[in-house]
């Protein structure tokens, strides 16, 4: 079977996630099937992302954590830049591991808008158990087509509904939120990297996202962890070679504004 991408970027990003199945995230048995590879092979690229996961969690700064009067759970929600097996929700769980209590459960698809994250929220979200949501969407919202027309894939209107909606329903069940900021996309990069590929995305957009987001976390009260501006300010390379996703560099920026405000 010919994938569509290479076996790496397949795992990492949970791409088996796409076809709705049902399967533990540690069930490499039934993804290697589902990718028509060995179970060993899988086993070596995990190994190996393992390391990594392990290898920035320990890079991070220790705090001294508050004793929990419950276990406390956290909701990651988003796309492929939280669906990754080096992604902050990772790495968090890495840092807090032997630290009962603590856990972050990874919810998000590779290629999700808001739009797609509404569309199975009842089925796949609204019934799990968590007191804190990370609510990291929008990049595929922003991306358009890379011809004169521009037509971006959800408009800034509709992502502005779909963000008030979901906001408002997890407040009214009582739990905490953080919205995440998007991080910057370069289009030379990803057009490399995607030769079949006839997208791009607006760093105007991307821009008026993130007003989008802060507006809404001042006018609800939510907390937010202002990724772009992180990256902005610290000057540093986050993105990986795809010119898309983050680098260890870049989840780990997130995972340490995420410590400042989570439990």
């Amino acid at each position: 079977m010919q994938l569509p991408y290479p076996l790496e970027f397949m795992h990492k990003f949970n791409l088996h996630k796409l076809l709705g199945l049902t399967i533990e995230e540690d069930d490499l048995g039934a993804i290697a099937r589902i990718y028509g590879v060995s179970r060993a092979r899988l086993a070596r690229i995990e190994r190996g992302f393992r390391q990594n996961v392990a290898r920035l969690a320990a890079s991070l700064p220790r705090r001294e954590e508050n004793p929990l009067s419950s276990p406390l759970t956290i909701l990651a929600l988003g796309d492929s830049i939280t669906s990754d097996r080096e992604s902050w929700a990772k790495i968090l769980n890495r840092y807090w591991h032997g630290q009962p209590g603590r856990r972050v459960l990874d919810c998000a698809v590779s290629g999700d808008t808001s739009s797609d994250l509404l569309d199975r929220f009842y089925s796949t979200v609204a019934g799990l158990e968590f007191a804190w949501v990370v609510l990291f969407i929008g990049t595929n919202d922003c991306r358009q087509l890379d011809d004169p027309a521009q037509i971006s894939l959800i408009s800034l209107e509709e992502y502005q509904r779909n963000l008030d909606y979901l906001t408002g329903w997890f407040a009214q069940k009582g739990k905490k939120i953080v919205l995440v900021t998007l991080p910057p996309v370069d289009n030379s990069r990803l057009r490399a990297y995607f030769s079949d590929e006839n997208s791009r995305y607006d760093p105007a957009r991307l821009e008026a996202t993130n007003r989008c987001l802060r507006e809404l976390a001042g006018s609800k009260g939510l907390a937010v962890a202002d990724l772009a501006a992180a990256i902005q300010a610290q000057g540093l390379e986050v993105l990986e070679e795809d010119g898309l996703h983050l680098n260890g560099t870049g989840q780990s920026i997130l995972c340490r504004l995420l410590l400042d405000l989570l439990p």
